[in-house]
């Protein structure tokens, strides 16, 4: 049976973090499907691990869940598969918090999020007129207000401090806090919402898994 040295997957997880890099994402789902199918040899976790994150990179959650459902229960154990799982699992339930929970996040990692954090920018724009920077933040990822404050006006959005509007903020005279104003894009695709019962099938799915 071939082995693959430590080396040989060094080299592979290397190239495929180069594919993707690149956006040929495409290539590595190939490379990966393929080696899933050699029989010649045992599959490693990593080839589900970049198979994984190539699904969530290009934002295709169906592809990622049902990918999981096959991958050996021999396998899910293994600690950075976990965690790709853990990241997808929490972007298919739009679980900020946990997508962006991950201790030192490895370059794979930060592919991933990094991607995500370019589609819920593009769905900010195209579906909220306008949001507190705090829950920009939540959805970004982006710890420091400054950082968040630094990400909103490098793409061109309105900020503005405006009365607050919970509950604790009405019990309080002149409290003021800080909104964002998103620009929708030139060209904009149509915007798909998801029905209450896809969303309920997705939530059912997850806690089964």
């Amino acid at each position: 049976m071939e082995v693959d040295t430590q080396e040989d997957v060094r080299d592979q997880a290397s190239e495929k973090i180069a594919l993707l890099r690149k956006g040929s994402t495409d290539k590595v789902i190939s490379r990966c499907l393929e080696e899933e199918i050699n029989t010649s040899r045992d599959i490693s976790p990593d080839t589900y691990k970049f198979l994984l994150a190539a699904h969530l990179i290009k934002g295709d959650s169906d592809e990622a869940r049902l990918l999981w459902l096959r991958v050996p229960s021999s396998l899910k154990s293994h600690t950075e598969l976990t965690r790709m799982w853990s990241i997808g699992r929490a972007m298919i339930l739009e679980d900020y918090p946990n997508v962006y929970s991950v201790p030192s996040p490895t370059s794979l990692e930060t592919l991933v999020l990094s991607s995500y954090t370019r589609r819920t920018l593009h769905t900010i724009s195209v579906t909220y007129k306008s949001l507190s920077l705090a829950e920009f933040q939540t959805m970004t990822g982006l710890s420091s207000r400054e950082g968040a404050r630094e990400t909103v006006d490098s793409l061109g959005w309105r900020r503005e401090e405006c009365a607050g509007n919970s509950a604790q903020n009405s019990a309080q005279n002149n409290v003021q806090e800080e909104f964002v104003f998103p620009t929708v894009p030139e060209k904009c695709p149509s915007k798909t919402v998801i029905g209450l019962s896809e969303l309920s099938n997705y939530i059912s799915f997850l806690e089964n898994v």
